[in-house]
């Protein structure tokens, strides 16, 4: 029997879907910003006696926007904030991986590792690569077409090392 023809995404989807080394980026930007209106609202709301001050002022057409504001920027955060999280873990438990100094710790952990470098973008898959290539562990070739970034420790030594010349 013959299946229905899948339906293509509309086109935000399928561009969001083509950008996903900017996801983790994204989200971190939209996570602070409905936090800081949600905050700026609560608090301008509650504590600093802005419907009063707005009432004053004459501006009384602007608490509506206060409180889209301050529900606005719950919506959001409910939203987004799980997936900001989401990330920022799988960023630490990169770093994690990264910072280990044991060869058979990294080859245990590897899937984990390029998982979450898959995930994060090519500059978190540069530095998997880096720490593979020091620890001599062979590199996936989906990432042989990156450029390796060195871990921090060499990049502190090199910099001292040229303001001694």
């Amino acid at each position: 029997m013959a299946r229905a023809a899948r339906r293509k995404p509309n086109p935000l989807k399928a561009w969001w879907r083509s950008k996903s080394e900017i996801h983790f980026q994204a989200y971190t930007v939209m996570t602070a910003v409905s936090f800081a209106v949600l905050l700026y609202c609560f608090l301008l709301l509650f504590f600093m006696d802005g419907v009063a001050t707005l009432t004053e002022d004459g501006n009384e057409n602007l608490i509506p926007l206060v409180w889209i504001g301050l529900v606005g920027g719950s919506i959001a955060l409910f939203i987004v904030a799980p997936e900001f999280f989401y990330f920022y873990r799988k960023k630490d438990q990169l770093s994690e991986i990264i910072q280990l100094d044991s060869r058979a710790e990294v080859m245990r952990l590897r899937k984990e590792a390029e998982t979450a470098a898959d995930l994060l973008g090519p500059s978190y898959q540069a530095m998997l690569k880096g720490r593979y290539e020091e620890l001599g562990i062979n590199v996936p070739k989906r990432y042989s077409s990156l450029s390796s970034k060195p871990s921090e420790q060499e990049d502190v030594t090199d910099s001292n090392s040229g303001e001694e010349e």
